[in-house]
């Protein structure tokens, strides 16, 4: 998933923040569970608010991904 990740963010540069994760990491499992993030590879999108917009779990197509941050990238 590192290389559709990678072309996410450089095409979102500048209009989004893409954060990555440890899902295996003791720390994050309250950020897990704040936005329902139960496997991984997992995306969660949020909008400006902080507001889920969009999830997805399990491996995930660049075309899907840019289709579900685009509306966000674009002040949605």
């Amino acid at each position: 998933m590192n290389p559709i990740v990678d072309g996410i963010e450089a095409k979102f540069t500048g209009q989004v923040a893409v954060i990555r994760i440890n899902a295996e990491g003791t720390e994050t499992a309250q950020l897990m569970n704040n936005y329902g993030v139960r496997g991984h590879p997992s995306f969660v999108v949020l909008d400006t608010n902080n507001e889920v917009t969009q999830r997805f779990i399990g491996p995930q197509t660049e075309e899907t991904l840019r289709e579900a941050i685009a509306p966000v990238a674009n002040g949605g």
